[in-house]
């Protein structure tokens, strides 16, 4: 065994004392850089998720960058101002007037996209609008009915084509649509049953005086509610998906690795398939709650 000299052996102990100390120092550094890269691209992540989803004022397409900026104009306080949801809102609505157009201007069944939208159009009048309405007030009120369930369908499925957006994942756009709706469903009620009826049918028949000025603002309450669920349900469903896409996506970018990226593709192609069925669901979500709606205005004591 060998010996070491008294101040030798006193020197050789700081010296491990002060590498045990260095070595742990940069072991915490390495782990705080650590923590704050991961933090720095969780933070990065969410960004540019969020940026995605918010962004309104641009337009990509394949080798194209259109700034909307420009197009701001306000009426009467009121921000009119040309974004990516009028856009894709212009172009739903161009789609599915030509769509129409061009399927039926020599009449029914002459070609195969007409047979495809006959299943639609017969879907919603016999499963949807008659069972709910009655044939008579169904008739009437038809033609509003499909012309939502294509619109708020072709909004959702631009947003699966590349370099689209889903107009219907802005909360402005479904606010619209639900306000829209709101009118439809109380102006019928008001039609059918009078202005004086309509609103005396808010408050159920038969209550004890001193519970109807508790009902009347509850109703109330209930009437601004059934709108308000139509514009968050469609928003939140549409918004969701596209979501998910993202962080996949970006998933596969992080990464940096061939073996890892194969996962989030097999989850994009399935949430992508998803989203298909999510788009004619949430348009058919909308039409029956608005049909269901308008019923129970038209007829208060069913």
């Amino acid at each position: 065994m060998t010996e070491y000299p008294s101040g030798a052996a006193e020197a050789l102990q700081d010296t491990l004392h002060a590498a045990a100390a260095l070595t742990k120092h940069a072991a915490s550094g390495a782990v705080e850089h650590a923590a704050e890269h991961t933090a720095e691209h969780s933070e990065s992540i969410g960004q540019i998720v969020l940026h995605h989803l918010t962004e309104i004022k641009t337009v990509e397409l394949p080798g194209l960058h259109i700034d909307l900026k420009p197009w701001h104009w306000d009426f009467y306080g009121i921000d009119m101002s040309i974004t990516k949801p009028v856009l894709f809102m212009w172009l739903a609505g161009a789609i599915v007037l030509l769509s129409m157009v061009l399927a039926f201007r020599r009449g029914l069944m002459r070609n195969k996209f007409a047979h495809l939208l006959e299943v639609y159009i017969l879907f919603i009048r016999n499963e949807v609008v008659y069972p709910i309405l009655g044939e008579k007030d169904g008739k009437q009120l038809l033609p509003f009915f499909l012309t939502v369930f294509f619109f708020i369908l072709t909004c959702n499925l631009l947003g699966l084509v590349p370099y689209g957006s889903t107009a219907t994942a802005n909360v402005n756009v479904t606010a619209g649509l639900a306000i829209v709706a709101f009118l439809v469903i109380q102006g019928m009620g008001i039609v059918k049953n009078g202005f004086v009826g309509h609103f005396k049918a808010l408050v159920p028949h038969g209550l004890p005086a001193f519970v109807i000025p508790i009902m009347i603002p509850v109703e109330i309450v209930g009437m601004l509610a059934k709108p308000f669920a139509l514009c968050i349900r469609l928003f939140a469903n549409m918004v969701a998906g596209h979501a998910v896409i993202i962080v996949l996506l970006l998933l596969i970018i992080m990464s940096k690795s061939y073996i890892l990226a194969p996962a989030p593709i097999f989850g994009i192609l399935f949430i992508s398939s998803l989203e298909l069925f999510v788009a004619h669901l949430q348009a058919f979500i909308f039409t029956i709650l608005t049909c269901i709606f308008t019923s129970m205005t038209m007829h208060p004591g069913h």
